[in-house]
């Protein structure tokens, strides 16, 4: 098979093609900001980075949330500065004090009469951005004419059944990774059924490529292990070893996927215990930070980050530089993850790399010529990967 649609080694390490994903692909790119739970009073406020954009979503007065552009209209200084808090009843440009509504709007500016007797505050409100509410997931996109509705379809009747606001559902403490790796290396990774049964043969004892199976939806693809001729949620060993003690029970309901990859940045994970949503950050050409939330059941909520390899208690990050083991003899996935990753971000960056093929199937490779296609689409390049 022809990988018409390959991207070329440099889209992994440029930072010219670092600035060219910043402003085609995630100027109008839906990304996870948060949950419905995090904002219940009015002026209860989080931030959603969508990569080189800033988003403010707020709830305001009437209960409604909204998302804007986290820049003031007067000189551009950045509103908000924490990543949740509450605003009170409207929102305050540090630098000259102009006021906005929690709708966004202009609401006062200082020495009005005498420094700028013409404005027309109507059309200073906060540039706004787009927001859509799945499950209590709040999605945001800087493209304020973007449609959530048309994102969000392809997989909105093949969801997973978690009820977040369950009575045996709470969430884990969040975790924070920095990767020495480009996004779509590790984007990719997460799409590929063809290294299960050989980087993780420990851990997720596979399944073999001819035993899972990526399905297409839309933009999005969603992951299920076919070990035994049906469609599974669970590899076979994890699924022998785990059995079937701290179940949720808006979670026993058979039939959903394993992993869901929401184009481009979002990964969730559903599984009879509990449910990880993975927001990918790219800081750099080779640097990407993940943010991981997690749902489990009130059995499962011991703070367990010092058992995490990398962690540094400290400052909270979870970092290859804090390794004090061999990757592979940790017994984590999510390590050896990183360590194959950060591996590949190292080899494609030398001297006279070249890709090799992809292998076919759709418990292999395949996952990733669609990835690479749906790229190429949204940021209109050439069949070769070139703008």
């Amino acid at each position: 098979m022809t990988d018409t649609c390959r991207l070329k080694p440099e889209a992994y390490f440029s930072e010219a093609r670092h600035r060219l994903e910043q402003q085609s692909l995630f100027r109008d790119s839906w990304g996870f900001a948060g949950t419905v739970g995090d904002l219940t009073e009015p002026g209860d406020n989080i931030l959603a980075e969508i990569g080189a954009a800033t988003i403010v979503v707020v709830r305001d007065k009437s209960g409604t949330l909204n998302a804007f552009h986290n820049f003031c209209r007067h000189r551009g200084a950045t509103l908000l500065d924490a990543a949740n808090g509450n605003t009170g009843g409207a929102i305050v440009c540090p630098y000259h004090r102009w006021t906005y509504d929690l709708d966004g709007g202009l609401r006062g500016v200082p020495d009005r009469q005498s420094c700028f007797a013409d404005l027309d505050r109507a059309k200073l409100g906060l540039k706004p951005a787009a927001l859509g509410i799945f499950r209590e997931f709040i999605f945001v996109n800087p493209n304020a004419g973007a449609r959530f509705e048309d994102w969000i379809a392809p997989v909105a009747e093949l969801a997973w059944p978690h009820d977040l606001c369950a009575g045996d559902v709470k969430e884990a403490v969040p975790l924070v990774y920095h990767l020495k790796c480009n996004w779509k290396v590790f984007a990719e990774n997460a799409i590929d059924g063809y290294h299960l049964a050989y980087l993780h043969e420990h851990t997720l004892g596979g399944p073999t490529p001819d035993k899972n199976i990526w399905e297409r939806a839309g933009e999005h693809m969603i992951w299920y292990a076919t070990e035994n001729g049906v469609r599974h949620r669970l590899p076979q060993k994890i699924r022998d070893e785990a059995g079937s003690s701290g179940i949720l029970k808006s979670a026993s309901e058979a039939g959903y996927g394993g992993v869901y990859f929401l184009f481009p940045t979002t990964l969730i994970v559903p599984t009879p215990y509990g449910l990880s949503l993975t927001a990918l950050k790219p800081v750099a050409p080779d640097r990407t930070r993940l943010d991981v939330r997690q749902w489990v059941g009130p059995w499962q909520l011991k703070d367990e980050r010092s058992q995490i390899p990398g962690f540094d208690k400290k400052t909270g990050i979870i970092s290859s530089e804090n390794w004090t083991m061999p990757p592979l003899e940790t017994g984590d996935f999510q390590t050896e993850d990183i360590w194959i990753c950060e591996k590949v971000q190292r080899g494609l960056q030398m001297p006279g790399f070249e890709f090799g093929p992809l292998s076919e199937g759709p418990g292999a490779e395949d996952p990733i010529r669609w990835f690479h296609e749906i790229l190429r689409q949204k940021m209109r390049l050439s069949p070769t990967g070139e703008h």
